[in-house]
């Protein structure tokens, strides 16, 4: 059995680190902010992770280029593996982000897109590719959402879970609208209810607001790891206090510290 994974995850718009909550964005700080808010060394020894977001609502090449520009400032100070998405729309998207570190790619938008998704894996392996599903509850069905939540897809939740599941891609993330940002727990019920058997890693993000959402996640036999992207409720000690109560709990995740 894989340990179980806890990333951390960053997400940047317009030269700025923000939060999210049910994906409407809230402004928190630049790269200086996050350099005197957060220390990566220490951070970065309790995560399995690290996360970059693209989430800007304008896409171009400049604002592309100051997003890397950032990851590049904090690669020299963590160690961790990266994960790196957002906008990636084909293959030369997907080349600049392992060119600035990645290690893995998310694909969200074009999770679809059979031909981009084989030419990747092609090239850097099915394990470099993360398939990340948004989804929200409406009335008694899970549905999933692209373009930053704002367009619908013609498949549901479990659908699109299925069909992913003999994609060459390396796992699936399915990411709650209606939890994002809520510090309310993970959606541990949409799990159960789909009565969902993956055949890749599965990972939920969405919701993580303390130490026990995490755990109680990373208990459930299925999830393999969580993503949060909580900023203020995940500065200080916190992601330490999180590795060590998954720990004492008898979860098996890795020993890095």
């Amino acid at each position: 059995m894989q340990n179980k994974r806890i990333i951390f995850g960053l997400l940047y718009s317009d030269n700025n680190f923000h939060l999210s909550r049910n994906f409407r964005l809230q402004k928190v700080g630049d790269i200086e902010w996050l350099k005197k808010n957060y220390a990566f060394n220490e951070t970065c020894q309790y995560i399995d992770e690290l996360a970059f977001f693209f989430v800007s609502r304008k896409y171009d090449k400049d604002e592309k280029l100051k997003f890397f520009k950032n990851i590049n400032i904090l690669r020299k100070k963590i160690f961790s593996p990266i994960m790196i998405g957002g906008g990636i729309k084909k293959f030369e998207d997907a080349k600049l982000c392992f060119e600035n570190g990645a290690d893995k790619i998310f694909i969200n938008s074009e999770f679809e897109n059979v031909e981009l998704i084989n030419k990747i894996s092609d090239t850097y392996g099915n394990q470099s590719i993360s398939i990340v599903l948004d989804y929200r509850k409406i009335n008694e069905d899970y549905l999933v959402y692209t373009n930053y939540g704002s367009k619908k897809n013609n498949l549901n939740l479990r659908e699109n879970f299925l069909s992913l599941q003999n994609k060459n891609i390396g796992e699936i993330i399915l990411h709650s609208i209606d939890q994002d940002g809520t510090g309310n727990g993970f959606d541990l019920n949409m799990v159960k209810s789909l009565k969902l058997t993956p055949k890749k890693p599965l990972l939920l993000m969405g919701g993580a607001g303390k130490p026990i959402n995490i755990k109680e996640a990373l208990n459930e036999k299925l999830i393999s790891g969580v993503i949060t992207a909580n900023l203020f409720n995940f500065i200080g000690d916190t992601l330490k206090v999180t590795r060590e109560l998954c720990k004492s709990s008898k979860i098996q995740i890795a020993n890095l510290f």
